[in-house]
This record gives C-alpha cells, structure tokens and sequence, in this order.
C-alpha cells in the first residue's frame, strides 16, 4: 500500500472511572509506514495499551482522526470494526493465547478461518504450515500448547499473527512471560517476519533492549506521546 499504515492526528480519548473523568490520550498524532518497527515505552498507566486498543479498533477515540491500512476508524460499526480487524490486525499477546485443546497447526489454522477469505481447508492448512515454518516450529505442528515450551508457543502465537500477511501487527508486551534470550530470538523472527511482509508494527515494551532493536522508540508519559528517547547503553 501507499502512505503510512497507521496515521493519527489529533486524536484523544476519554473515559470516566465512576463519576470521575479521565483524560487517557492527549493529541496523539503520529504515523507508522509499511514494514516499519515502532517501540513504545514509557510506565505502567501512561496510555501504551489503550493506544494499541484505539488503533485495534477495541476502544474509540473521543475526537480526531484515526486510519489503518487504509480505512479511517471513526463512525465504523461493530461489525464492520470486526471485519476491519480480520482483514488488517495481526495481535501478538503476552499470554499467548493458545487454544489447549487445538494443537499447534491448528491454532495458526483458526486465524485464516476466522478471516473468511474464501481459502480452501487445503489452502488454509497449507498457510498455517508455511507461517510455522518460518517461525522454525516445522516439527511441531501436531503438538497441543500443554506440550510446547514458553518460547515455543509465543512463537505459534507470532505465526498465527502474521499468517494472514496483515497490515498492521501489534504486540503488547509479547516478551513479558519470556526469559531474556528466549524473548530476543522472538523479538528478532517477529521484526524479520514483518519487515519481509511490509507488516508495520507497533510494539509495546518495558525492555529498552528490545526496544533498541526497532527503526523508531516513541515514548508515552501521562497520555502524550513524544519523539524518540535515547535508549541507555
């Protein structure tokens, strides 16, 4: 696609807590182009998740403008929020996610089946296989969750986020649960991955070692998201 993926502009959201108002985003604009890395840091409660959620179409935001992939967010319905999210969002969680009862293969399966895009089971089983590959896991495709290391089931997770080739994939502390070496081998297939796809990724993390690894580190503090912050040796 031309442009960027992803591109706000004045946006902001609040929310109440109770009867109290909450300002959470404060005049977010900023943009990420195609196969770009983008790490967001900052602490705990400055706004990173709920940004990822408005650009997930998960939460709306309360006035300006948000587009991905090509479709501006603001006035869509839920089921057309719904659509818009098969067909653009790959979603790296930090808990993985993994159906137990479906194994490896299957579990990547479900995301190209959910997307409704007319593919054979053939074809879909063809897909799932090729996305574990590349995430080297070629020889646990019959394996259930239960059965797999951390590492080896974030890493089901990365295939199942990218299988569908999407716009934009998200990642929201996708390490948290890993050790440090584990959690940079993931890190670095999931950067490769995108970048071969021209997949733009926005990344959460509290790792600036990872976080190093990406084209661009924005910082959010108390709502604002700032310019790129020098990430300590």
């Amino acid at each position: 696609m031309s442009g960027p993926v992803v591109e706000t502009a004045a946006m902001n959201l609040h929310l109440t807590s109770g009867k109290t108002p909450l300002h959470i985003l404060k005049d977010i604009s900023f943009h990420i182009d195609p196969g770009e890395v983008v790490a967001v840091v900052g602490p705990s409660g400055s706004g990173k998740t709920s940004l990822l959620m408005v650009l997930g179409g998960l939460e709306r935001a309360t006035d300006g403008a948000v587009t991905v992939g090509n479709t501006t967010l603001a006035g869509l319905g839920e089921d057309e929020l719904a659509i818009f999210r098969r067909r653009n969002l790959g979603i790296l969680f930090q808990n993985f996610h993994l159906i137990p009862s479906m194994t490896a293969l299957e579990n990547v399966a479900l995301a190209l089946e959910i997307a409704e895009d007319g593919r054979s089971y053939k074809a879909i089983r063809t897909a799932a296989t090729e996305a574990l590959a590349a995430v080297g896991l070629s020889d646990r495709l019959d394996h259930l969750p239960s059965a797999l290391s951390g590492g080896e089931q974030q890493r089901v997770g990365l295939a199942r986020a990218i299988v569908n080739k999407p716009k934009l994939l998200l990642a929201d502390e996708p390490t948290g649960n890993l050790d440090q070496e584990t959690g940079a081998m993931v890190i670095d297939m999931m950067f490769a991955l995108a970048r071969d796809n021209d997949t733009a990724v926005f990344l959460i993390t509290h790792d600036r070692s990872l976080a190093a690894k990406a084209d661009r580190i924005l910082n959010m503090n108390h709502g604002h998201l700032s310019a790129a912050v020098a990430v300590p040796a």
